[in-house]
């Protein structure tokens, strides 16, 4: 990894997680495949910061972690995952361009929460537009409910 690209990857974890994960980052796509001890101790952090910042990472599909024979679980990061987020911004044009608002608002929540059950990114979409139309704001697309998915995005 050449060092523009670990000041990118280190710069996009600060912007859009904080410091802490950002530190928890940057010390894997620095050193590589690592143990939660020598995450903590060269980070610097406290060991449940750590473990928050991996789980926030690996809820985002950012790091991988695999059990060892020896019982120890290495996380790894993963640079171009972190790299991705800068085309979050044309995903999610490209979402509402193709199916308008509820496709712009469902990409957004799954960008924002990384996993997401189905069920909880549609019921947040459907409370993000209810408040919209409630707030006297004109919803351009159709309503949630009378959107579907055509077969050319299979």
């Amino acid at each position: 990894m050449t060092q523009a690209e670990l000041r990118l990857c280190s710069l996009l974890l600060r912007e859009h997680f904080g410091e802490i994960v950002e530190k928890v980052g940057n010390s894997l796509l620095r050193t590589g495949p690592r143990p939660l001890r020598l995450l903590v101790g060269d980070t610097g952090l406290l060991p449940d910061q750590v473990k928050k910042a991996l789980c926030v990472l690996i809820q985002h599909q950012l790091v991988r972690f695999e059990a060892q024979p020896r019982g120890w679980v290495e996380y790894e990061a993963r640079r171009q995952r972190v790299l991705r987020i800068l085309r979050y911004p044309r995903y999610i044009y490209t979402a509402k361009a193709l199916y308008g608002d509820p496709g712009e608002l469902l990409v957004e929540e799954l960008l924002l929460h990384g996993h997401l059950p189905m069920s909880a990114a549609v019921a947040r979409v459907a409370d993000r537009l209810t408040e919209t139309m409630e707030g006297g704001r004109e919803n351009q697309g159709n309503g949630i409910w009378e959107w579907e998915m055509g077969p050319e995005i299979l």
